[in-house]
């Protein structure tokens, strides 16, 4: 999947960062993304000066504009993110590490590389030279001297052959081919004293062997080799998705040799600043002196962030900040994650294949049928945290063009983490920002209270619904009321005259309905069909509105089957057999109806034998259409496309 938004800074109407300012997170069809908004937001909060330094040990290391930062994250499925400087190469130097010590795992096995590299944190800089005395070995694999006879173990008929198998496999982690910068390495060969005199002591102590020289250049050469902070991220993403490359597919190594390499990353990766780093940052990581930082949210991302001034520890200034930031806000240590976020949407679909459970009349029908593409709806399902949510902004990026309102119906979700809240929030001022509404449903009293809290812009009070019906309802509401002028909407009671079901009856048949029909009122909440009594009526609502509900239990939980407004009738199951009621009726609001005796009916067929029969094809054909859409809401709720 081709990386998203552009490689330079940008500004606009996007969302909004801790200091109030906003920064667009567009992608290129022009929908806000929450998570290149919070890249962008990251990018122009730490892109100033930093307090560190280049490093100048290596000559040509120090050539480097300490201007440049990127910042890159590609997801377990091959979705990359990118702002800033994030396709500028330079030198991998110690970032090389945890790779080729996956190499060497997929060379020798566990058990040998572990006699001749420990485990263990040093506590010590990166380039210091103490050894693990009691087992004659470095400390780990991430300082110099356990990188150097981690290096030393490659397999290879010639020095050519191990460089290539080392150049291959970052090739394969980054997704794309990639070369050396053979001026930085001459440079650091020429340079690399410590490290010479690192590697004469491991082969002193028998640590290493003879072959010195070979060892040292084809080291200084794997720290030679050029990449960008993407291809960071996307090294970071294989790891991430257990040794497989998530943009080409290819496994690079096997996963029991990724969860070595990330415990180390873990433990061992920041060098002297590790313990901190994992106390605070929580996230398996490894930097560089060329001003690059890995770091990994096993099964869900990887981040990659170039930046050239190093920290005292030799740690890029910037990207520790973005890193840390980035934990921070969304909650990403790796001891507070959640599972795979792949299944999050359930389902997706607009207004015009499932409607809410409201009866329209055919003029209503007729403009959900047209605008209902206005209203999309995404059940979910399952927990919501930084990566879950970030698979459905990406879902949602592309797929709102038109859309007006946007419903996530979450009753299927669990628990909802700090970092999904606040996602959330940001999700409802990027729509806000393009005009749009996010409506909820389904959640728990707590949860609202908590999105309400950490909201910067305010949500408005008609943004939470009990379940997705009544949120499905309140937009075609809005819809009806944009595109059917008030003129056009009944106004009071309606006269028997004015119901559809009556309109083909002559003047003569309508007025000898009249005398039979019972004009009835109810209170709000009143009951008019109790379930299980004998149908020997039906009713057609002149104001005010209805609600069949059934009893779905000994807890009193009822569930409601449809909402029917003026004009529109029910219990209409009397005039075909009779029989007894299936559900409730009961009044919404305070309502009257028009009542008609099915027994007195039929005495008017008599002098009128077509009124039966008309009325019968004009309720049938209302319960047909009912039909024919509750099979096209079945399908959409299935996930299934047109017959």
């Amino acid at each position: 999947m081709e990386p998203q938004g552009p490689n330079a800074d940008a500004k606009g109407p996007g969302w909004r960062d801790m200091a109030g300012s906003s920064f667009d997170g567009m992608s290129p069809d022009g929908i806000a993304s929450p998570v290149l908004a919070a890249l962008h937001t990251l990018h122009h909060q730490h892109r100033g000066p930093c307090g560190g330094a280049v490093a100048t040990y290596i000559p040509e290391l120090a050539k480097a504009d300490p201007s440049l930062f990127g910042i890159s994250l590609a997801t377990v499925d091959g979705h990359v993110y990118e702002v800033g400087d994030s396709r500028h190469e330079f030198t991998i130097q110690s970032i090389s590490k945890p790779l080729v010590y996956g190499l060497v795992l997929a060379d020798h096995g566990r058990d040998h590389v572990v006699t001749k590299v420990g485990v263990e944190p040093s506590g010590d800089a990166f380039n210091s030279i103490i050894f693990d005395e009691k087992g004659n070995r470095p400390f780990n694999p991430m300082v110099n001297a356990g990188a150097i006879a981690t290096t030393a173990l490659i397999d290879g008929a010639s020095p050519e052959e191990r460089l290539a198998r080392i150049v291959d496999l970052f090739g394969r982690f980054a997704g794309r081919p990639l070369a050396i910068d053979h001026e930085v390495f001459l440079s650091e060969r020429e340079t690399g004293h410590r490290n010479r005199a690192i590697a004469w002591l491991e082969r002193n102590f028998g640590m290493i062997d003879a072959q010195i020289d070979e060892h040292l250049d084809l080291y200084f050469q794997q720290c030679s080799i050029l990449v960008t902070a993407c291809d960071l991220a996307m090294m970071a993403a294989t790891l991430a998705n257990a040794g497989v490359n998530p943009k080409t597919g290819e496994r690079v190594l096997a996963p029991h040799h990724v969860r070595d390499i990330l415990s180390v990353m873990n433990t061992c990766g920041m060098y002297d600043y590790a313990g901190t780093w994992s106390f605070d940052v929580g996230l398996p990581a490894k930097s560089g002196v060329g001003g690059g930082i890995i770091a990994v949210l096993p099964g869900q991302f990887g981040i990659g962030t170039f930046s050239p001034p190093l920290d005292d520890r030799g740690n890029s200034c910037r990207g520790l900040r973005v890193c840390q930031a980035l934990s921070e806000v969304f909650n990403l240590h790796v001891f507070a994650v959640s599972p795979s976020p792949l299944t999050v949407i359930r389902n997706q679909y607009r207004a015009t294949r499932v409607h809410s459970k409201r009866l329209r009349s055919a003029p209503e029908r007729a403009v959900l049928d047209r605008f209902g593409d206005e209203v999309c709806i995404y059940e979910l399902q399952g927990d919501l945290y930084f990566a879950s949510m970030e698979r459905l902004l990406r879902d949602l990026d592309g797929g709102l063009e038109g859309v007006c309102y946007v419903i996530l119906d979450a009753r299927r979700v669990g628990r909802i983490d700090a970092s999904a809240r606040r996602l959330l929030n940001r999700l409802h001022e990027a729509l806000a920002d393009q005009g749009k509404r996010l409506l909820l449903s389904g959640l728990p009293a707590s949860l609202l209270s908590l999105l309400r809290e950490e909201a910067e812009l305010p949500w408005p009070d008609e943004s939470w619904f009990e379940d997705e019906d009544t949120a499905l309802e309140w937009c075609e509401n809005r819809l009806i009321a944009a595109h059917i002028p008030a003129s056009r909407r009944p106004v009071g009671p309606l006269p028997l005259a004015a119901i559809e079901i009556f309109a083909c009856l002559t003047t003569d048949e309508l007025a000898a309905v009249q005398t039979i029909v019972e004009e009835v009122r109810y209170c709000a909440g009143e009951r008019i069909i109790r379930e299980g009594e004998q149908a020997d009526c039906f009713y057609v609502v002149r104001s005010g509105s209805v609600i069949v509900r059934l009893d779905l239990g000994p807890e009193k939980r009822m569930k409601r089957l449809a909402a029917i407004g003026p004009g529109l009738c029910f219990g209409e199951i009397a005039l075909f057999d009779g029989g007894h009621r299936s559900a409730d009726v009961v009044a919404d609001e305070e309502t009257s109806c028009y009542r008609i005796p099915v027994e007195r009916l039929a005495q008017l067929t008599g002098a009128y034998p077509d009124i039966r029969a008309k009325l019968l094809f004009n309720i049938g054909r209302e319960l047909s259409a009912r039909l024919r859409s509750a099979t096209g809401e079945i399908r959409a709720l299935e996930g299934l496309g047109d017959p």
